[in-house]
C-alpha cells in the first residue's frame, strides 16, 4: 500500500515511458526530416496521409475482420502501430507532453511491464471499440488513446490514494478525465472533430480497469483497500 504514497527525492521519467515517447518522436522525425526537411511540406503531408491510410484503423475494420475471418498481420498490426502516427506536429507535441507528465506519475507506482501493458492494451482495445462504434469515415490514428489509458491509471492511483487517506470527496480523483472529455466533446460539437473521442474514452476505461490488476499487490490489495 505504501507504493501509492511514494515520494522519491529524484523522479526520473521511467524507461518504459521514454521508449514510447521516442517511438512517437522517431516517426514524426522521419516524416519531417526524411522527406525534404521542415521545408518539404508537400512531401511530408503526402507521406503522412500514406501512413494514415496504411496503418490507421478505419471504422468497421474490426467488424469486417470478424465477418470475413481475415485476421492477417496487415490488419491486426494497425491496432498496434496507429498510436505512433499522428495527424500533425502539434498533435505530437500535446500528446508527448501529456505522455511524459502522466507517464512519470503512473510509472512511480506501476512496474515498467505494467506501464507498457497499459499502453498496448489501452491503444489496442480503444481502436477496437472505435472501429465497431464509430459511424463516420474518419480513420483513427494518434497517441491520445494511449495517453488516455495513462489518465485512467492516474485516476485509479488518485482514487486509491484518497481512499487510503479516508477522504470523503473521492470523486475529485475523476476531475481530470471529466475536464478532458468535456473539452473534447465541446470541440467535437463546435468544430466537427468527429468521433475520435470514442477511442480516447475507451482508452481511459481500459487503463482504469487494468489498474485493478496491475497496481502494486494486484486485485487482492485493491479489494482489501475497498473493504476497509
Amino acid at each position: 500500500m505504501s507504493d501509492y504514497n511514494r515520494s522519491p527525492i529524484v523522479n526520473p521519467i521511467p524507461t518504459s515511458i521514454l521508449l514510447i515517447f521516442f517511438g512517437i518522436i522517431l516517426v514524426e522525425a522521419f516524416l519531417i526530416f526524411g522527406f525534404g526537411g521542415p521545408l518539404g511540406k508537400t512531401e511530408t503531408t503526402i507521406e503522412r496521409l500514406t501512413l494514415v491510410q496504411n496503418y490507421g484503423v478505419p471504422p468497421n475494420l474490426a467488424t469486417w475482420m470478424f465477418e470475413t475471418g481475415n485476421f492477417s498481420i496487415d490488419y491486426v498490426s494497425r491496432f498496434i502501430v496507429y498510436p505512433f502516427i499522428n495527424l500533425s506536429g502539434l498533435s505530437v507535441v500535446f500528446a508527448a507532453v501529456l505522455l511524459l507528465a502522466l507517464g512519470k506519475m503512473v510509472g512511480e507506482v506501476f512496474t515498467s511491464f505494467s506501464v507498457i501493458l497499459i499502453w498496448l492494451l489501452s491503444t489496442f482495445f480503444a481502436a477496437f471499440f472505435y472501429s465497431i462504434s464509430a459511424t463516420d469515415e474518419q480513420i483513427l490514428v494518434g497517441s491520445f488513446p494511449g495517453v488516455y489509458g495513462f489518465v485512467g491509471a492516474y485516476t485509479f492511483v488518485s482514487w486509491i490514494t484518497l481512499r487510503l487517506a479516508e477522504k470523503k470527496n473521492q470523486s475529485q480523483a475523476f476531475a481530470l478525465i471529466v475536464t478532458l472529455m468535456s473539452v473534447q466533446l465541446l470541440f467535437s460539437f463546435l468544430f466537427g472533430t468527429g468521433e475520435l473521442w470514442i477511442a480516447d474514452f475507451a482508452g481511459f476505461v481500459i487503463g482504469f480497469v487494468l489498474s485493478f490488476f496491475l497496481s502494486p499487490g494486484g486485485i487482492k490489495t485493491v479489494l482489501s483497500i475497498l473493504r476497509n
